[in-house]
């Protein structure tokens, strides 16, 4: 018999999203081996924080976007404050 192919190397065969009544959600990433302590659940206030949920778990971040996480996005100082965007040296704002 052929041995099951993990799927794309994370072992997680479906991913579901609830949504909360609050805007909140919660990502529960249901894995191959059906043992409970592979299954991953964690809790997200935006879609940003789904995605890098997703790329935590499940893959890599698409290209440019750690040098953006970084501070490398191309925004000047105060409009990328004001767009709640990283800027490098500042502090940032807690509970994202």
């Amino acid at each position: 018999m052929a041995e099951k192919k993990k799927h794309a190397g994370h072992g997680y065969k479906h991913t579901h999203i609830i949504h909360h009544d609050d805007g909140s959600h919660t990502v529960h990433h249901h894995h191959e081996s059906e043992l409970p302590e592979n299954h991953k659940d964690y809790a997200v206030a935006s879609l940003d924080h789904v995605h890098d949920g997703l790329e935590d778990h499940m893959g890599m971040p698409n290209p440019g976007e750690a040098a953006a996480d970084a501070g490398d996005h191309g925004v000047a100082g105060p409009a990328a404050q004001a767009a709640g965007l990283p800027v490098p040296g500042a502090p940032q704002a807690s509970g994202a």
